[in-house]
C-alpha cells in the first residue's frame, strides 16, 4: 500500500479508523434524525426550536472542553474511549425507545 492510505496497513490503526468512521456516521445520523423529529413531529415546522436543539447539541462540547482535555491526559485513553462510546450508544438507544413508544417530548 502506498500513498494516502498507507496508514491503513497498520492493524490497530485500521480498527480504530473503521470504528471511528462508524461512530461518526451514527452520531451525525442521530443528530439529523433528532433535528428532523423536532421539526416535523414535536413542533409545527418551528425553525426556532430546531435552532435551539442544534445549539444544545454542541453546547456541552464547548462547555466541557477544558475538563475533557484534562481527563484525556490523566485517564487511560482506551477505557475513556470505550466509556464514551458506550454512553453515546445508551443515549441514542434511550432516544430511540422514547421515540418509538411515543413518549418523546420537546
Amino acid at each position: 500500500m502506498s500513498g494516502i492510505f498507507r496508514s491503513l496497513s497498520i492493524p490497530n490503526y485500521r480498527v480504530w479508523a473503521i470504528g471511528s468512521s462508524v461512530s461518526n456516521i451514527g452520531t451525525w445520523m442521530q443528530r439529523t434524525a433528532q433535528d428532523w423529529l423536532v421539526l416535523t413531529q414535536l413542533t409545527n415546522q418551528n425553525a426556532t426550536a430546531v435552532g435551539i436543539v442544534i445549539a444544545l447539541q454542541f453546547g456541552p462540547q464547548l462547555l466541557m472542553l477544558p475538563l475533557s482535555g484534562s481527563t484525556a491526559d490523566h485517564v487511560d485513553r482506551r477505557k475513556l474511549l470505550i466509556a464514551t462510546q458506550v454512553l453515546m450508544g445508551l443515549l441514542a438507544l434511550g432516544l430511540g425507545l422514547l421515540t418509538v413508544t411515543g413518549l418523546v417530548q420537546l
